[in-house]
């Protein structure tokens, strides 16, 4: 299933890979979702201004209890590691390697209230400007079927 840079962003961030899905199902509930993601990002120490990026997608019910958002080429050599899930809520930390060889980490805590969700998800890598680090700001909200 091929999926747009913000669905697979969100739901990424909502249902890590389908060996790690607890029994519990996230709380989230399919149809036409709205996001909202802020982003902002300092590389060598300079800031650059804050970004923020409005969409909308349709999260279907085997998007959210049958996920394959790993199996892609992008995201084969990556670590899921201080996996927290339940039903409400959800956190990790993914550290993976960058283009260049040299890896990169990813952390995200997620709160998810059914037609609601909201988080944050912070990366670290290196570049050739120096540290790279970039924190997002998410929240999506159901509006209505697909």
């Amino acid at each position: 299933m091929r999926m747009s840079i913000s669905k697979a962003c969100v739901v990424a961030l909502l249902i890590t890979a389908p060996a790690l899905v607890s029994a519990e199902t996230p709380n989230i509930n399919p149809g036409q979702w709205e996001y909202e993601t802020t982003m902002t990002m300092s590389a060598g120490g300079q800031a650059m201004p804050a970004r923020t990026m409005k969409n909308k997608d349709c999260v279907r019910q085997e998007d959210v209890t049958d996920p394959d958002l790993f199996g892609g080429d992008e995201l084969k050599d990556c670590e899921v590691s201080e996996l927290e899930q339940s039903r409400s809520r959800l956190r990790y930390t993914l550290s993976c390697p960058g283009p260049d060889g040299s890896p990169y980490t990813m952390s995200a805590d997620l709160k998810l209230q059914g037609d609601t969700m909201e988080g944050t998800m912070t990366g670290d890598m290196k570049s050739p400007m120096g540290p790279m680090n970039m924190r997002m700001e998410l929240s999506g909200k159901r509006i209505g079927d697909c």
